[in-house]
Order: structure tokens, then C-alpha cells, then sequence
């Protein structure tokens, strides 16, 4: 097998569209590659900094603009150091991905100048790589790779950024490698992917997404240039590939880190690897690939019928399966054409949304609708003829997750972790959807240095769960399953708090939602039941309210907007939710000692504003019960 579809050329030039989006991507590498410039004195940043500390929003990478940073939601200006090195990381992502178009743009026209521009800067970060400092995202720099700091990059913030690049560096390679000099292959070999090996194994010392990308990275290298100790480190080394999908994927085929963005992002990095092992004959073993092969499709399972992903955890809010449609076909090419996977992406392919972009580490996409993954991969595929795949209502209980589907609803619900790397404090939070509408989705986060990233996004409160006394919740274990069919499910996780337990019944039928919340508690305190519905949804209700103060000054309770009390003496509240075409209500009962409030809290980016559902409750152990029926439908 080879990198490239032995059809691309013909196809590529065959095809009207196609030769339109060569001619899309050709001016976004004349704009940028001709004027490439860059230095080893210039330090780059982690990308994680790029984000507004007023709304979370990411601030836009502007080529023209190195030392002023726009906020993309509310247009601020910054002017800071930190986030003049997070442009730095920013264009140098930006080189390589061009690097690489250029190359793709080479092979589909055979126009020189783009074969050029390719090699121009590899030569560039080759031949000056051990000039780069190393540097962690931190700041923190070393000497040499004996005393450097755990995560350096060398052009990149860390190592995880750098494996990506030495990744896209040897894909640029492999579309260019028949016409490459003997010359440059061994200053790429020598001047950087040697260096990359040296600094990039010494990192690869745990069962975790990053040291997952090292070994990838160092595997890649190692098969592209028959480099026997980067093979052997890759998948024998303590911490090599196989004992990472052998021991960090859970049974049911999900990353233990329990972040649905982690599990593709984990994908990728191990896809190149899957997949230049099949260009070399390298035997990536039985038990990998079948691993590999079921994560994928599983993947595709934990997915709404629309498409969106649930976002337990870590990640980027609002993503669906084409966001990751690169990796499919990435993995689509190593399995063949007739496999489960290629038969996956087909339906991924066919769908009708609308490719949501990822802040940072982004792949290239032509107009954000074509990968070139597609085109020198699967260019040959038959989109149009696939076997529908019908999702249905799932439990992956080594996953601490569960989805139920029907006609109607889809309702996601998380009841444990697997530890605390990348996870949110929110055991029992719940994810709806009703048809092709949002009810309420988890806000996933804005980037890890970001104040409300840290303020709101990652507390509790933001949640659909239980908050007891205005604290997170503590626990990072696994929950246990104790009911499920497929349109019910009854989940209990014990020391929430310590000595709090929490069990939570989610039910769908034809036209409702119900869920019942049970708080098993040792101590008395203020429970506070939250349930977040979208920005974009309208609440109505017949009610007398007053102003409220939940007495709360921390764990996101800050971050609140607007709290009001409902005056009620009844036992049952019913509220009206709308959009344009469709109509819910939501019935609540007040059980003794609770209240309910009526919230405006933030969404993600926080310039949006959701309706919150707040009802408290003061003692031991409270009871919940919210039924959610669809009133209308066009």
C-alpha cells in the first residue's frame, strides 16, 4: 500500500469539484508561503492561553497581527507577551499544515513552485531544529534532554504539539518521497527526527493520551525511515503502543479519560501510526487492531442521531462526527474500503450536518467540508452506496456512560470517571436532545488557561447534577449500573461527597423525558439541583417571582447572572419551553424543603445566556422528580 491512492492523480483532475478545491487551497498557499519567515529566537506558547478571560471566546489568529489578539466573540484587543508566543505556535502550525497542502497541491497539478515551498520549510525547521530552545508550556526551559522538563517541544510549546508536527512533516514526505533528494531525506532524518526521537521518548512514561502521540510520533518516524530503534521504542518500550490500547481503553472501547474530544483526539495520533504501519508491513498486532477497529465504531455509537457528540469532561463544546471525519478516513484507508470503518464514514459522509471546526491542533479542511484525507486517501470511494447505520440505545458501563434513543429522545447520561486526568465534577450529569433539538448539552470548556474555563466550566453548578453546599463534587470513581433497557436506566455512584450517594433514573417514552434523582446523605446540608436548558430555547411560565440569593460566593455560583424565586405553595410547577418549530413543558414537583429558582447562567462561549432550573433542597437526603413532555411538533 502506498500513502496516496494509486488513482488520485486521474480522479483529482477528472472531477470539476475537485479541481475547484485545488484551486481553493492554491490560494491559501500563495498567501502564506511565499512570505514564510520565522526564527529559533522566537519562543512559542501553548495554545491553551488563546482564549478571553471576559467570555471564553478564542482569540483569532490573525497573520497580520502578531502583537494584537482580537477576542472572536466580543472583539477585545490583547496585548500580551504570552499571547504574542501563542501566535508564534499558532503560525508555525500554520507552516507545516501549508507545507503539506502545498505538497497535496504538488502531487494533484505537478506545479513545481509548490514542491518548493514544501521542501522550503522543512529545510528551514530541519536545518535549524537544535537551535530552537527547549521549552515546556510552562515556560520552563532545559539544556538538554537529560534535564529538561517533562512535556518540552523544541519549535512547539510541548511534546505533544511536536509529535504532531513530526506527524504532518513525514506525511509532507511520503507525497513527495519519489522526488526527494537523497540530501534532504537525511537532513529531515538527521537534523530533526533523530532530535524529535531523542526528545520525545523520555516522555512517553504513562498510560495517557500524550505519551500516546509520542510513541505515534516516534513510530511514524521510525517506519518512514526504517529506523529499527524508533520501531522497537514505539511498540516495545515499557509504555508502548499495544499496552496503551490494552490498558487505557475500557472493554466497552472508550479512552478511560472519559472525554469523548480526548477519544478521537487519542484516535488520531494512533491512526497515522495503524496506518503507516500497513504502508511499511509492520505487524501492529492482532489485538491493537481489533481494539482500534471497535474504538472507532463505538465512537460512532456514543453519538446523537443527529450527529452531535455528548461532551462529558474535557474537550470543545459543540462537536459532531464530521469534526473527526479526517480520522475516519484516515482509518477508512489502513482497513480498506469494505471494512466497518469505510462503511462508518460513508454514513458520516452522507449526513446533512455541518462540520463543526476544533480551536486548536485544527486539520486542514477545504472550506471546512473536504479533508485532504478524503482526497489522497479514499478519493476513489463510492460515497453514495453504504449500508445505513441505525444507532441504537447503548450502555458502556467500564465507560461510567449510557445512551438511550428513540424516535424521539435522546438522552445521555455520565454515572462515574476513571480517575481524575481531563475529568469534569459532574457524576450524573445528563445530555438531551429531542429530534433534531438541543435541550441541554454539556458546556465542555473554554481553553485550560482561561478564567471561566477553570471558574465555570469545569464546576458542578454548570452541570446537570447535584451540588451540595455550593462545593464540587469530590469523586473520581466509577459509578454502577443497576437498571437498563433500552428506554430506561438506573445508575448509583457512592461517595459523591464523602458519605453522599447518588442514583439517578433517566426514562424516554414516545413523548417525554422523566428524570428522578435520589441523594442518599449522612449530613444534612443545601442540595442544589441543576438543570441547564439552551441558550437558544425559550422559557415562558405563570409564575410570581421574587429576588433571590443562593448564598453562594465561589464554585461558580459567582458566575451566576440573574437569580429569582418562584413564590409557590403548590406541590407541582409547570413551565413552557418553545423554539420556532417545536413546544415542550416541564413539569416539577416540590417535594418538602425544597424551593425552586428560576436562573440565567452562561453558556460556552459565556456572551450566551441558558435558562437554569434550580431546585433546593435543605436537610438529608432529597428526591428530585422533572418530566419533560413534547408538546408540538411541525
Amino acid at each position: 500500500m502506498k500513502y496516496v491512492n494509486d488513482t488520485f492523480y486521474r480522479l483529482i483532475n477528472e472531477g470539476a469539484q475537485n479541481r475547484e478545491l485545488v484551486e481553493e487551497m492554491k490560494k491559501e498557499v500563495d498567501e502564506f508561503l511565499p512570505s514564510f519567515s520565522d526564527s529559533p529566537d522566537r519562543l512559542s506558547r501553548w495554545g491553551h492561553y488563546y482564549f478571553c478571560d471576559d467570555d471564553g471566546g478564542r482569540l483569532i489568529f490573525d497573520l497580520n497581527s502578531p502583537y494584537k489578539h482580537r477576542c472572536e466573540v466580543c472583539g477585545k484587543i490583547f496585548e500580551d507577551q504570552v499571547f504574542d508566543g501563542v501566535w508564534v505556535y499558532f503560525y508555525r502550525n500554520k507552516a507545516v499544515i501549508m507545507a503539506l497542502v502545498s505538497a497535496f497541491i504538488y502531487k494533484a497539478t505537478k506545479e513545481k513552485k509548490y514542491f518548493d515551498y514544501s521542501v522550503a520549510v522543512m529545510e528551514f525547521y530541519a536545518g535549524h531544529y537544535k537551535e530552537f530552545p527547549l521549552h515546556n508550556k510552562e515556560n520552563l526551559t532545559g539544556e538538554s534532554y537529560d534535564a529538561m522538563p517533562w512535556g518540552c517541544g523544541r519549535m512547539m510549546p510541548q511534546g505533544l504539539n511536536e509529535s504532531i508536527v513530526a506527524i504532518r512533516f513525514v506525511q509532507t514526505i511520503e507525497i513527495l518521497r519519489d522526488e526527494l533528494s537523497r540530501e534532504f531525506l537525511d537532513l529531515m532524518y538527521h537534523g530533526m527526527f533523530r532530535e524529535m526521537y531523542a526528545l520525545l521518548a523520555p516522555q512517553a512514561t504513562r498510560i495517557h493520551n500524550i505519551s500516546c502521540w509520542n510513541l505515534s510520533a516516534i513510530g511514524v518516524m521510525g517506519l518512514a525511515f526504517q529506523d529499527q530503534e524508533m520501531i522497537d521504542f514505539a511498540f516495545s518500550s515499557e509504555f508502548n503502543i499495544r499496552r496503551q490500547l490494552e490498558t487505557g481503553v475500557t472493554k466497552d472501547y472508550f479512552w478511560y479519560e472519559g472525554s469523548i474530544h480526548y477519544n478521537f483526539f487519542l484516535l488520531e495520533g494512533i491512526a497515522y501510526l495503524f496506518l503507516f504501519s500497513r504502508i511499511y508491513d509492520y505487524d501492529f498486532g492482532r489485538t491493537g487492531t481489533e481494539i482500534l477497529q471497535n474504538m472507532f465504531v463505538q465512537a460512532y455509537d456514543y453519538a446523537f442521531d443527529n450527529h452531535f457528540l455528548p461532551n462529558p469532561n474535557d474537550g470543545w463544546p459543540n462537536l459532531n462526527l464530521k469534526t473527526f471525519s479526517y480520522i475516519y478516513h484516515t482509518a477508512a484507508r489502513a482497513m480498506g474500503g469494505d471494512s466497518a470503518v469505510a462503511n462508518l464514514l460513508k454514513n458520516i459522509e452522507a449526513s446533512d450536518s455541518v462540520r463543526t471546526a476544533l480551536p486548536l491542533s485544527e486539520p486542514y479542511y477545504c472550506n471546512n467540508r473536504v479533508c485532504l484525507e478524503q482526497l489522497l486517501f479514499n478519493i476513489d470511494f463510492d460515497y453514495g452506496k453504504f449500508t445505513p447505520v441505525k444507532q441504537k440505545s447503548r450502555n458502556f458501563p467500564k465507560s461510567n456512560y449510557v445512551i438511550l434513543r428513540n424516535n424521539t429522545w435522546n438522552g445521555f447520561m455520565k454515572y462515574g470517571l476513571n480517575g481524575k486526568s481531563h475529568a469534569h465534577p459532574d457524576i450524573m450529569n445528563v445530555e438531551l436532545m429531542c429530534g433534531d433539538h438541543r435541550i441541554s448539552r454539556d458546556l465542555s470548556n473554554a481553553g485550560y488557561r482561561a478564567r471561566l474555563c477553570n471558574e465555570w466550566h469545569r464546576k458542578t453548578l454548570s452541570h446537570n447534577t447535584v451540588c451540595w453546599n455550593g462545593k464540587d463534587i469530590t469523586s473520581i470513581s466509577p459509578g454502577e449500573c443497576l437498571y437498563y433497557d433500552e428506554n430506561k436506566v438506573t445508575a448509583k455512584a457512592r461517595n459523591v461527597y464523602e458519605g453522599i450517594h447518588y442514583t439517578r433514573t433517566m426514562q424516554i417514552t414516545e413523548d417525554s423525558f422523566l428524570d428522578d434523582f435520589w441523594v442518599e446523605s449522612e449530613k444534612d446540608g443545601v442540595f442544589d439541583y441543576a438543570f441547564h436548558l439552551e441558550s437558544g430555547l425559550c422559557l415562558e411560565y405563570d409564575l410570581e417571582l421574587e429576588d433571590g440569593d443562593l448564598g453562594f460566593q465561589e464554585n461558580g455560583y459567582q458566575h451566576i447572572l440573574e437569580t429569582k424565586r418562584v413564590k409557590t405553595k403548590e406541590s407541582q410547577v409547570v413551565l413552557h419551553v418553545r423554539t420556532e418549530d417545536a413546544a415542550w413543558s416541564i413539569r416539577i414537583d416540590l417535594q418538602e424543603n425544597q424551593r425552586l429558582y428560576l436562573l440565567k447562567t452562561m453558556d460556552n462561549p459565556v456572551n450566551q445566556r441558558r435558562n437554569t432550573i434550580l431546585l433546593r433542597s435543605t436537610g438529608t437526603s432529597p428526591h428530585y422528580h422533572l418530566k419533560i413532555m413534547l408538546e408540538t411538533k411541525q
